[in-house]
């Protein structure tokens, strides 16, 4: 069976575990093949482009025979890093969160009290699923830094270690509230690099 094209704003997994965005499928000016744009999920979150055949390509078993999924690169859900999902399921997402939109929703999380501006608009584990999406894309570290503020009721272990994984940041074991000050401590270090090296 082929593989559906990707599409901006998904999510996939490297075969060798790293995380990934799609920006746009493109076409080479000189060859007319077409290109993923995709970025990296993990500091410095550099941009990369590959053909598209082999960006859906298998993984090489003559040079990877312990490769843990088939294909180079995976779709996986962005809730939880690690679940496949099928092509059908974004439309589904799109039409259930047409109430509250990613500008209020961050907006919200940026006061640190977005139960206040989201009460009864929005339930607790969409809040924390499309605040993590927004963590990802803040230009910033003290945007990130905001965002994971106001998201911290929301937050359970899984979503403290996929923004760990994100992040790439390496959590000691502990609890989530442990969890989460070690998150924010390594937040408040990349913010304060980012403004250093700004000046």
């Amino acid at each position: 069976m082929r593989r559906s094209e990707p599409v901006s704003g998904e999510f996939y997994r490297h075969f060798k575990g790293k995380l990934y965005q799609v920006l746009t499928v493109a076409k080479d000016s000189g060859t007319g093949k077409e290109q993923v744009v995709y970025q990296a999920l993990y500091p410095p979150y550099e941009k990369w482009v590959r053909e598209l055949s082999e960006f859906m390509g298998p993984v090489d078993r003559k040079i990877y025979p312990d490769a843990q999924q088939q294909n180079r690169f995976e779709l996986v859900a962005p809730d939880c890093f690690g679940e496949t999902v099928s092509q059908a399921e974004p439309e589904k997402e799109k039409k259930e969160l047409a109430l509250v939109t990613d500008a209020e929703l961050e907006k919200a999380l940026k006061t640190g009290q977005p139960e206040r501006y989201l009460a009864g608009r929005i339930e607790g584990d969409e809040i924390a699923r499309r605040g993590f999406l927004l963590l990802l894309d803040a230009g910033t570290f003290r945007e990130k830094r905001q965002i994971f503020l106001g998201l911290k009721q929301y937050l359970d272990a899984r979503l403290l270690g996929n923004i760990a994984v994100a992040l790439d940041i390496v959590l000691e074991d502990g609890d989530t509230q442990q969890q989460y000050e070690s998150i924010l401590s390594c937040l408040d270090k990349f913010e304060h690099y980012e403004g250093g090296r700004l000046r």
